[in-house]
């Protein structure tokens, strides 16, 4: 009786179907499940596209790596281009800036894990540290329940009331460096002393004292909520000790 011959590794795959290939090869894989987040402005101030869901964010793969590195515009673009693969239910050019910041840093967190390696130089021996921070434990600080939009604050110096509308990420352009922030501001000021003529806000804002100024700029950036950055460096080496912010390279979305 003449024995069957085995089927040739070709004509075995070609009875298996291509995609129940893939499924093996990628049965392991981590799960790419959508992570529902609640914003530290609670939601508060957003259109989402399906109100009954959350903002929710998925971890990236190598695909959303692959055209973040890609892209050649630099800095805050590439992380908005990053946001919009990743996040859903919400347009990242409506997001308040306290929102962002805290999506970076989960989306970090559900990609690569909660560990991030860092190497510090210390400033007093001038050593460099292999330090490990975890995000997750980064504080997170939500607005109140009473919160709005606008807000109204109170000048330290001229003693006016002010009101401004918080600035989004499509406004970003606005803020890109020190001299145009303090040019734009007019833009963001609905009120100040009562009024409302932007002409006159617009002439007022580069008189302001400088700590007018700046409480008008961290009152813009939401700097009492938010995720807190800010992080405790220990030298392995020497007695120094300092709170920095946390150290964030080009390497932050790359896992290395």
């Amino acid at each position: 009786m003449t024995e069957q011959a085995s089927p040739k590794p070709q004509e075995q795959i070609n009875q298996i179907s291509e995609q129940q290939i893939i499924d093996n090869i990628l049965k392991n894989m981590p799960s790419n499940d959508e992570v529902a987040v609640e914003l530290p402005s609670k939601n508060k101030f957003y259109n989402l596209v399906d109100p009954s869901k959350p903002i929710s964010l998925k971890p990236m793969t190598f695909d959303d790596e692959r055209a973040m590195m890609s892209k050649k515009s630099g800095g805050s673009d590439i992380i908005n281009i990053l946001l919009s693969r990743c996040m859903t239910n919400l347009d990242v050019g409506s997001l308040l800036q306290m929102d962002k910041l805290y999506l970076i840093m989960k989306l970090r967190e559900i990609s690569y894990g909660d560990d991030y390696n860092a190497s510090i130089t210390c400033e007093n021996c001038k050593t460099e540290n292999k330090v490990k921070f975890q995000l997750g434990s980064l504080p997170v600080t939500y607005v109140d329940d009473d919160y709005t939009n606008p807000i109204t604050i109170e000048l330290p110096i001229l003693k006016k009331e002010v009101k401004l509308t918080l600035p989004r990420v499509k406004d970003e352009s606005y803020f890109s460096t020190g001299e145009k922030a303090i040019s734009n501001l007019w833009r963001f000021v609905e009120s100040i002393g009562g009024c409302e003529a932007k002409t006159v806000i617009s002439k007022v804002i580069p008189q302001l004292p400088l700590k007018d100024a700046h409480v008008i700029l961290d009152a813009l950036g939401g700097a009492d909520y938010g995720i807190n950055t800010k992080v405790r460096f220990d030298c392995n080496y020497c007695s120094h000790s300092e709170v920095m912010e946390l150290p964030i390279t080009s390497d932050f979305f790359t896992g290395k």
